[in-house]
C-alpha cells in the first residue's frame, strides 16, 4: 500500500512493504529526487537495514551458540509493515516479532518507523522496543537512493558531496565476498569536499568509520539545488553507487556495518552492534531536506 504526505513545498510516498520512502518530489517544479528503482540496476529506492546493516559473512551468525542465518541488510525491507497513523504530516508503521522473524532472529521486539514533513523537511525516526524476557541486540540503518543526475542535460560530474565540517577520515571497502576488508585506505585529509567521478564507486561502496560531521549534502556546482541530509547520533555512514556512471546516489546513515572478513560471527559482539534491555527503547531519527 502506498500512502502519501505532503504539504506546500513536499509531496511524498511510502510504500507499506518495508516502509520503504518511494518518492520526494517538489511541488514547484515535480522533480523526482529520489532513485525509482531499476532492476537492471538497482530494484530498491531506500530499503530500511534491520536488524543487520550489510552482509553477514556467509550469511550466518552466532548467539549464545546457536547458529542463524540472515540475508544482507536483514528481513525489514521485504516484510509487510501495519500502517498505525496517517494525518496530514506523518505516517507511522509498525512491525512485530513472529515466528517467521524468530527462525532468523530470535528477539521479540517492536520496529516503529515514522515519516514526518515540515516544510522542506521529511523526517524518518525508527524506534525498537525490546518486548522480550532479556537483552536484544540490533543493528539499524538507512539506504536511500537520489536521483544523479537530477535533469537530463546534466552530467555526473556536476555533482559533488559535501561534509558539514572538514574531515580526516579513511575508508573502507568491501572484498568480494561482500563483507569489509580489515584495510583501509586514506579518503579525506581535513577535506569537506567529495567529487562525483564515473569511477568513485569502481572498488564498490565506500564505508566510513570515523566521520564527524552530523550532515552530508548532495549539490551541484551549476546551481543551488541540494539534497542535505542531518544524521546526529549515528556513528558509521556509506556512501554507495553502480561501479560505472552510476545514475544514482545513496547516502546511508547507520547503527552498525557488515562483517569485517576476520570475524568470529558473534552477533553480541559485532561491530556497531546495538543492546537494549528489557522493555527498553531505542530511538534514532535523520532528517531530508531538499533546498
Amino acid at each position: 500500500m502506498i500512502n502519501v504526505l505532503e504539504n506546500d513545498v513536499l509531496k511524498i510516498e511510502v510504500n507499506s512493504f518495508g516502509a520503504q520512502l518511494s518518492s520526494i518530489k517538489t511541488k514547484k517544479d515535480n522533480l523526482e529526487y529520489l532513485w525509482q528503482g531499476d532492476k537492471k540496476v538497482w530494484g530498491r529506492k531506500s530499503p530500511l537495514l534491520f536488524p543487520i546493516v550489510g552482509k553477514l559473512l556467509d550469511n550466518e551468525y552466532y548467539i549464545d551458540g546457536k547458529d542463524y542465518q540472515l540475508e544482507q541488510h536483514g528481513f525489514a525491507r521485504d516484510m509487510e509493515f501495519e500502517v498505525k497513523e496517517i494525518n496530514k504530516a506523518k505516517l507511522e508503521y509498525t512491525l512485530l516479532f513472529n515466528q517467521v522473524t524468530l527462525q532468523k532472529y530470535p528477539y521479540r521486539f517492536l520496529l516503529t518507523v515514522t515519516y514526518e514533513l515540515t516544510d522542506n523537511s521529511l523526517s524518518v525516526g525508527y524506534k525498537v522496543k525490546n518486548l522480550d524476557s532479556g537483552d536484544i541486540y540490533f543493528s539499524i540503518g538507512a539506504h536511500p537512493g537520489f536521483n544523479l543526475p537530477l535533469h537530463k542535460e546534466e552530467k555526473l560530474e556536476d555533482y559533488y558531496i559535501e561534509f558539514d565540517i572538514p574531515e580526516t577520515v579513511d575508508k573502507y571497502h568491501l572484498n568480494n565476498d561482500f563483507v569489509i576488508s580489515v584495510d583501509s585506505m586514506p579518503f579525506l585529509d581535513n577535506e569537506k569536499i567529495v567529487p562525483m567521478t564515473k569511477d568513485i564507486f569502481s572498488e564498490g561502496a565506500i564505508i566510513l568509520l570515523d566521520v564527524k560531521s552530523n550532515s552530508i549534502s548532495l549539490k551541484n556546482k551549476n546551481n543551488s539545488k541540494e539534497v542535505c541530509i542531518k544524521y546526529d547520533g549515528f556513528p558509521y555512514l556509506g556512501i554507495w553507487g553502480q561501479p560505472d556512471n552510476s545514475p544514482f546516489v545513496c547516502l546511508e546513515p547507520w547503527y552498525g556495518v557488515a562483517d569485517f572478513e576476520n570475524t568470529d560471527k558473534q552477533y553480541k559482539t559485532k561491530k556497531g552492534i546495538q543492546k537494549l534491555k528489557e522493555l527498553e527503547e531505542f530511538k534514532s531519527k535523520y532528517t531530508i531536506s531538499i533546498n
